[in-house]
């Protein structure tokens, strides 16, 4: 019997949470999640993400404007009020993690970024909709990265996943001084690999059933 697991929201027979350690980084992560990546993704990295990473939710929907709990976290005078939020977004007006615009804009406030969980087509649609990310500063990467993700195709080399993004962004924050150099991201991509792994040797297993019903005389010698 088909059984899931509802943490990490994979097969129990895949599940990949003994392999995930949280760390503390010190960053409120927010990962606005599109439904067809909460519950029809078979890869899922936003979810791997934020259970990776301590102080971090998942909210999922398509318009976020009347979002209660993002609301909360945005609002400069309730609980937001101990939040500098970012919307990870490359943009011309975007700021990098070591530059004076974005020191001068945390202050004292615990920076929350705020990342997109959908493929290009529909992160563009959920920002469009959610009127409360319009005004929100953009934050956005220093270098440039390329995905690993070996048997997803990406619309562009540049395009990352979800896990990546998080992994590469931490990288920049520690370089940035803005989080700890104690902090080690690298159980991100670890979990990342793991899972890149695991869906390569299903898909060679796939290969090698179809081989077989194509060209059995090769398998019956």
């Amino acid at each position: 019997m088909f059984t899931r697991c509802y943490r990490c929201f994979r097969p129990t027979k895949n599940c990949l949470c003994s392999n995930i350690n949280p760390i503390h980084t010190g960053i409120k992560f927010i990962f606005l999640m599109h439904p067809r990546e909460a519950f029809h993704q078979k890869t899922g990295t936003g979810r791997l993400a934020a259970l990776s990473l301590d102080d971090s939710e998942i909210i999922i929907g398509i318009d976020f404007t009347n979002n209660k709990r993002l609301n909360e976290l945005l609002d400069s005078h309730g609980e937001g009020a101990a939040y500098k939020p970012f919307l990870l977004y490359p943009d011309s007006s975007a700021v990098f993690t070591d530059s004076p615009e974005f020191r001068t804009s945390i202050g004292d406030l615990k920076p929350l970024v705020i990342l997109v969980d959908a493929t290009w087509f529909f992160a563009k649609k959920m920002i469009r909709l959610s009127k409360n990310l319009h005004n929100l500063p953009k934050l956005s990467f220093k270098n440039e990265y390329r995905s690993q993700f070996q048997f997803k195709k990406q619309p562009e080399q540049a395009c990352l996943s979800t896990i990546e993004t998080s992994f590469y962004l931490l990288e920049e924050f520690k370089t940035a001084g803005i989080v700890s150099s104690s902090v080690d991201p690298r159980g991100l991509m670890t979990v990342f690999n793991q899972m890149v792994n695991h869906q390569l040797a299903c898909e060679q297993a796939r290969q090698m059933e179809e081989a077989k019903v194509l060209n059995p005389e090769l398998f019956n010698r």
